[in-house]
C-alpha cells in the first residue's frame, strides 16, 4: 500500500524481475568469458524470462492498484 494516496510505481515483483534480469545478463557475459559457464547459457535464458515475466506482474500489479475505486470495485 502506498502512504498518503499517491500512486504506486514500482513493487516487489518489479524489483524482482530487474534483480533477476540483471543476475541473467551478467550471466550470459560470464559465459562468453568462461566455457565452463558457457554450458550454463540454457538456463540463463531461462533466468532472464522468469525475471521479465516477473516485470510484467509487477506492472500489471501496479496498474490494478493505480485505477480509481470505481474501476476496482465489481459487483457482479
Amino acid at each position: 500500500m502506498t502512504e498518503g494516496g499517491g500512486k504506486q510505481r514500482i513493487n516487489g515483483e518489479t524489483i524482482a524481475g530487474m534483480a533477476l534480469v540483471f543476475l541473467a545478463i551478467l550471466f550470459i557475459w560470464a559465459g562468453t568469458m568462461n566455457p565452463v559457464w558457457a554450458t550454463l547459457v540454457p538456463a540463463d535464458y531461462l533466468i532472464l524470462a522468469i525475471g521479465v515475466g516477473f516485470m510484467i506482474i509487477g506492472v500489471m500489479a501496479i496498474r490494478k492498484t493505480n485505477r480509481p475505486r470505481s474501476e476496482r470495485a465489481s459487483y457482479y
